[in-house]
């Protein structure tokens, strides 16, 4: 299932910078929950009933009677897929269905022994009609009417189709979830086995699923019942109902999406999954209160579910509590080990807070679990560039580019130490890459216009002044630099007008006085002058060149 790790940082650019979960599935067994295609849905059109299993006493029918007469999982999950897909014919399906039962029932004879039981079943769904696996998500994956088409089914998919089979022949057969996903498990009370139909159902112990990175179960869950226990056929139908909503939430049918969550989170009220996912849904529509509830609520249901630390705290650092942030990125980290994401947004947030040594210790573990990831390396660089260590920032920077050319933020970054290094041609020629991206970033343009400066072409910089202004005209420090450039091209009336709006956006920058004193000299307006050099001293009064400004001052005085 597709948690919502799926932004790289709230706090860089960074409200879905979102733009991916890296989900480390190591493990033999374990899959993501299949996504289900977002369509449009009608709750009351279904008529589920609750059930505390699947399977009837084996006494109370013969044990391979199929029954047609009573609604069947098989006909909820098609009557679910066909609001997605109105032109199926659900009594086609229910007979492909059908066909395979009584292949199995045939084979089977009167077996009752569970291990034959089981063998028959997998020998006959993965042997000899070749259902396959495959760890994606997609409708076309959990559908049952796409898998029996195709034989092919993720997790989910398969799942339902093993318990619908299972149900026909009123085998103890049940669906068991653990967190992002889901398996079957014979279980009469006498006997019992968990089947893995994502390898051909290959039995694995619960312990197998405790202890899953970025996946884990706390023991306070497991002994409440919320998971590694038998479903009932409403959450079974709620695991549905959850994946439809993660896929419309990432094709942007947010009312939908949270209308399916609603409901599966109605049919099994102890998945802390389903409300983690909510909580991204929440947070998508700017509903924060609600967002911070949910996953509370998650970590509640699953102390161990390292998902909802990191979601958490990706909430916290977009609204700038950084030290709850980090408290909840560390917790996420301490669950899971190998999430890159948790790292790499606490080493963001650390850089925020002012520990630039964390930060690069925690960009160098994400850069350590992944040599490919770019904007690590590029905010590492920026760590190290804040820490005066520019060789190893520039080097960050060479080899971000180098894994990806094409990230224009990384040239910006490059281009400012380029320019704080006074490698003025290497600044222009980056910001200029990242200008020709971002046309319209006020700050590109100043710094260009400082390299520029730096570099003597004076008329570039000016014309880059122009473009900062005209895109933010309300920044006092660009028309006091604007004015000095001014001056030096003999625009002394245009350099006064610059200094003055300055002063008129912030009145508390003393060299602002003093150079518009300097030009009202220069053109012969002593009174004027005379007015910002002695405001220039009051604002400076300790300032290297007072002594020069006072006797300038007194020779006004005198001459006036």
């Amino acid at each position: 299932m597709h948690i919502k790790m799926e932004r790289q940082s709230q706090i860089t650019q960074i409200k879905d910078v979102n733009n991916f979960f890296i989900l480390l599935v190591k493990n033999l067994c374990i899959c993501v929950i299949c996504v289900i295609c977002g369509f449009k849905c009608f709750f009351t059109s279904l008529g589920f009933t609750s059930s505390d299993s699947f399977a009837n006493d084996l006494g109370s029918k013969p044990i391979w009677e199929i029954s047609t007469q009573e609604t069947s999982l098989a006909r909820i999950v098609l009557k679910i897929a066909q609001e997605s897909y109105p032109e199926i014919d659900i009594e086609q399906y229910i007979e492909k269905l059908n066909t395979i039962i009584k292949n199995i029932k045939t084979i089977l004879n009167d077996e009752r022994e569970p291990e034959k039981i089981i063998k028959t079943m997998n020998s006959v769904l993965f042997k000899e009609l070749k259902f396959q696996y495959v760890q994606a998500g997609g409708l076309e994956y959990i559908s049952l009417h796409k898998v029996l088409d195709t034989r092919i089914g993720n997790c989910e998919g398969l799942s339902i189709l093993y318990l619908c089979i299972a149900e026909e022949l009123h085998l103890p057969i049940y669906g068991v979830s653990v967190p992002e996903h889901i398996f079957v498990r014979y279980d009469d009370g006498d006997f019992r086995k968990n089947i893995e139909i994502g390898y051909e159902g290959m039995a694995t112990p619960d312990s197998y699923y405790v202890n899953m990175p970025g996946k884990r179960i706390s023991q306070m869950s497991i002994k409440k019942g919320y998971y590694l226990k038998n479903l009932t056929m409403d959450e079974v139908i709620a695991n549905i109902y959850l994946n439809r909503s993660i896929i419309q939430k990432e094709q942007g049918n947010i009312e939908n999406a949270l209308k399916d969550v609603n409901r599966a989170i109605e049919l099994h009220k102890n998945d802390a999954v389903a409300y983690c996912n909510r909580g991204v849904i929440y947070e998508k529509t700017g509903n924060v209160e609600h967002a911070i509830y949910d996953y509370n609520k998650s970590i509640d249901l699953n102390p161990d579910y390292a998902p909802a630390y990191y979601n958490r705290g990706s909430l916290y650092a977009s609204m700038e509590k950084l030290e709850k942030a980090i408290i909840d990125y560390s917790m996420a980290v301490s669950l899971d080990p190998n999430s890159i994401l948790s790292y790499y947004n606490r080493g963001i947030a650390f850089k925020m807070v002012g520990r630039v040594d964390l930060s690069i210790e925690d960009l160098s573990k994400v850069i350590s679990l992944d040599h490919t990831f770019a904007v690590a390396y590029a905010h590492r660089g920026l760590a190290y560039a804040e820490s005066g260590e520019s060789e190893k920032a520039m080097a960050d920077f060479n080899k971000a580019l180098e894994i990806d050319p094409n990230h224009a933020e990384t040239y910006m970054k490059r281009g400012i130490l380029h320019a704080d290094l006074q490698h003025f041609d290497d600044a222009i020629k980056d910001l200029t890459t990242f200008i020709q991206c971002v046309p319209n970033n006020a700050f590109a343009y100043y710094i260009r216009a400082k390299a520029y400066r730096g570099k003597g072409e004076i008329e570039k910089s000016m014309a880059d002044y122009d473009r900062v202004i005209e895109l933010n005209p309300r920044m006092a420090g660009v028309y006091y630099e604007r004015g000095q450039i001014k001056n030096q091209l003999e625009k002394s009336r245009e350099a006064l007008m610059d200094f003055s709006t300055s002063l008129e956006l912030f009145p508390y920058n003393p060299l602002a006085y003093l150079h518009r004193g300097n030009t009202f000299k220069k053109l012969g307006e002593m009174k004027n002058a005379l007015r910002d050099y002695s405001v220039y001293l009051k604002l400076n009064p300790n300032a290297p060149d007072a002594e020069e400004i006072k006797r300038e001052i007194e020779e006004i005085k005198t001459n006036l």
